[in-house]
């Protein structure tokens, strides 16, 4: 091998390259130069045998050559991607100007469907919707309704506390307190959004969940007015042929009080873990306003009276949509969710 050879595959290099025009031609040129068989490595191996005056020279040549082609072959490469990508974009041209067809920025979440269901038809009634804070005080959330600091019933809602003394709120009831604060008769409010307690999540049970929430304080108001409300609201949810009972409760806020229940839709009744094997899915707690919290804001309970009942939404999210367990709804599984 001596540099006489060297001239000869500078020619044959140089007239293979201006033979490339496609990609598939420059594969081949790829190969046959800078491949583990290639001409260039064939080359390299041969460099023992060149004289030693000629070896520097030689071995710059070579390299040189090497080089050339990876920068022709790295040029030729974004040449022809370049022009690929033009020729699909010039098959696929889309006309920018022209009305999309408009698919909606997605579906409403099981849980907010449920609430504007039910604000639907409060609204029938005269209810008006308010909002409140989720980090609330102790006196607004538990004090002011009927739940001082050593009552059993705080047992029952385990509740997350800052810092700062506040509280995750355990109920939207709260905004109750909140609402007869401001002094103003007739009360016909509505609220919803996320509760807190620090409990163990089961099929029916999460640390963080919905609660939807009315509250009707006005002369004359009582039971009967409770009863026939929930169940307008539960058979307008869900239909008038599913079966509501109420059944005996305590809640300090309230005396009487009941719990609403629905048969669940998963079982038929017959009882599965949604229900806790009960075959009914207790989805509001309610009763008539202690006269306890209406004296706390200055009201006479001998002419003033009310109701209130908070409903379980996720609960009901989890009827309405036959949801075994209520962390499916939590878990923004967008293939689970969409497809409710």
């Amino acid at each position: 091998m001596s540099l006489e050879n060297i001239i000869d595959i500078k020619k044959q290099f140089h007239l293979e390259q201006a033979a490339v025009l496609d990609d598939v031609q420059l594969n081949t040129f790829r190969l046959a130069w800078l491949g583990k068989e290639g001409i260039l490595k064939k080359l390299f191996s041969k460099l023992k045998d060149v004289p030693l005056a000629d070896k520097p020279t030689f071995a710059q040549e070579i390299n040189s050559l090497r080089d050339q082609a990876e920068e022709f072959v790295r040029l030729k490469q974004e040449e022809f991607a370049a022009g690929q990508r033009n020729k699909k974009l010039a098959e696929e041209y889309l006309d920018l100007s022209l009305p999309a067809n408009y698919l909606g920025l997605g579906k409403v979440h099981p849980i907010r469907l449920v609430e504007r269901k039910i604000t639907k038809i409060l609204k029938k009634f005269g209810f008006s919707f308010v909002e409140g804070p989720e980090v609330e005080t102790e006196y607004y959330c538990f004090d002011a309704l009927n739940i001082p600091k050593h009552h059993p019933a705080r047992d029952m809602q385990d509740t997350f506390f800052t810092e700062s003394g506040h509280v995750l709120r355990t109920h939207t009831t709260a905004i109750l307190s909140r609402e007869l604060e401001k002094k103003n008769l007739p009360l016909k409010s509505i609220y919803a959004g996320r509760v807190y307690r620090n409990e163990t999540e089961d099929a029916s049970h999460q640390a963080m969940f919905h609660q939807y929430d009315l509250v009707w304080i006005e002369e004359g108001i009582g039971l009967s007015h409770l009863m026939g409300l929930m169940e307008a609201i539960l058979k307008g949810v869900y239909g008038q042929e599913r079966k509501v009972r109420f059944v005996p409760k305590f809640y300090p806020y309230t005396e009487p009080s009941l719990g609403a229940q629905i048969d669940c839709a998963l079982c038929e009744g017959k009882g599965c873990p949604a229900c806790d094997g009960a075959g009914w899915v207790t989805v509001a707690g309610s009763g008539v306003v202690h006269q306890n919290v209406i004296k706390e804001f200055g009201f006479n309970p001998d002419i003033v009276g009310g109701i209130a009942f908070g409903f379980g939404t996720s609960r009901l999210a989890g009827q309405f949509f036959n949801a075994p367990n209520l962390k499916t709804l939590y878990d923004a599984d967008l293939r689970y969710l969409g497809a409710l």
